[in-house]
C-alpha cells in the first residue's frame, strides 16, 4: 500500500513538473522588472510573467526586444490609429485620450519646472516614422513608458513591431506582498 502511494506520488510529481516547463516553454515566462523598467504599476525588482501567446491591447504592458535588450513599456495604440502628442495631450485619431495613469508622475515633474516644460515631448506617427506613414501599420505598436521623460520606447526606436514582442505582462510573482495581476491603469 505505501510502496504504491509512493509511486503514484513521484508520477504525479513528475507530470506537474512536465506541465509547468511546457507551459514556461511554450506560454508563461518570468522576467525581472530592472529600475529602468519599473513604474508606478510595475516596481524594480519584481518578478513577472509574460503570456507569449497573448495579442497585446491597448494600455498593456509588454516586454518588447530591441538591439538584443529587453524593455518594458505600455501599448498605446495599434494597427490604424494615428497618433499626436502636443503640448502635453495625448490624440488618438484627433480625439484626447485620458491617461490617469501618468497623472502622478506628470503632477510631480511639472511642479519642479518652470512654467512652458512639458512632460512629454511632441511627437506623431510621421515624426517616428521619419514622414514615412501617418497610420500605425498592420502588426505595429505604440509603446511608450508611463515616465514620459524616459524616451527609451517608441519615440526613441520607432514603432515596434509584433515579432519584437517577447509578451503581455499580467502577472506578478515576487514580491509576495504584491502577488496577484498587474493592474494597467
Amino acid at each position: 500500500m505505501v510502496k504504491r502511494d509512493l509511486i503514484r506520488n513521484i508520477i504525479i510529481a513528475v507530470l506537474a513538473i512536465v506541465v509547468i516547463s511546457l507551459l514556461r516553454v511554450f506560454v508563461l515566462s518570468t522576467h525581472r522588472v530592472t529600475k529602468g523598467q519599473a513604474n508606478d504599476y510595475i516596481h524594480a525588482g519584481d518578478y513577472v510573467t509574460f503570456n507569449k501567446k497573448v495579442e497585446p491591447h491597448n494600455k498593456d504592458f509588454i516586454l518588447y526586444m530591441v538591439n538584443g535588450k529587453e524593455y518594458t513599456g505600455r501599448v498605446i495604440a495599434d494597427e490604424g490609429k494615428s497618433v499626436t502628442a502636443m503640448d502635453d495631450f495625448l490624440y488618438v485619431n484627433d480625439k484626447p485620450v485620458e491617461e490617469t495613469y501618468i497623472s502622478k508622475d506628470k503632477s510631480a515633474y511639472l511642479a519642479t519646472v518652470s512654467p512652458g516644460n512639458f512632460f512629454t515631448d511632441d511627437f506623431s506617427i510621421g515624426t517616428l516614422t521619419d514622414n514615412k506613414q501617418t497610420k500605425i501599420k498592420k502588426g505595429q505598436y505604440l509603446v511608450l513608458n508611463d515616465n514620459r521623460r524616459d524616451t527609451e520606447d517608441s519615440r526613441k526606436f520607432g514603432l515596434i513591431e509584433k515579432d519584437q514582442i517577447k509578451g503581455v505582462i499580467s502577472f506578478r510573482v515576487y514580491p509576495l506582498s504584491r502577488f496577484g495581476f498587474v493592474d494597467v491603469d
